[in-house]
């Protein structure tokens, strides 16, 4: 089973992260690298996010997903990029269906949207 870094930019919206968060942790059929690119963070998602002891990047103030995900990739240590919004809800089996759909493809020059 390959495993996936998960890049999310988060934008003060830590309720949803924390929800986002946990359904990767609970769903997932193996553990992937989580990375989170916190704009601001005033409202406690900086200081969740290092209690935690997740893998960040941080700016004082929004620099938009682009900036915010170019930003996370020097801390890629997997093969496969998988990019979420810190307000998504994975389902259970979602990784082993993903890995399921690289297998099919045969070659590893892709994007799936």
């Amino acid at each position: 089973m390959r495993r996936f870094s998960i890049l999310i930019p988060s934008w003060n919206n830590l309720a949803y992260l924390q929800l986002c968060v946990r359904s990767i942790e609970q769903n997932s059929a193996t553990i992937h690298e989580i990375l989170i690119h916190v704009n601001d963070g005033s409202d406690g998602t900086l200081e969740w996010v290092r209690q935690r002891g997740l893998k960040h990047t941080h700016s004082d103030k929004n620099i938009g997903v682009c900036w915010a995900l170019n930003s996370l990739r020097p801390l890629v240590t997997t093969d496969y990029i998988v990019f979420i919004n810190d307000d998504m809800y994975l389902l259970p089996g979602w990784d082993l269906a993903f890995n399921e759909d690289i297998c099919r493809i045969g070659h590893k020059y892709f994007f799936f949207s």
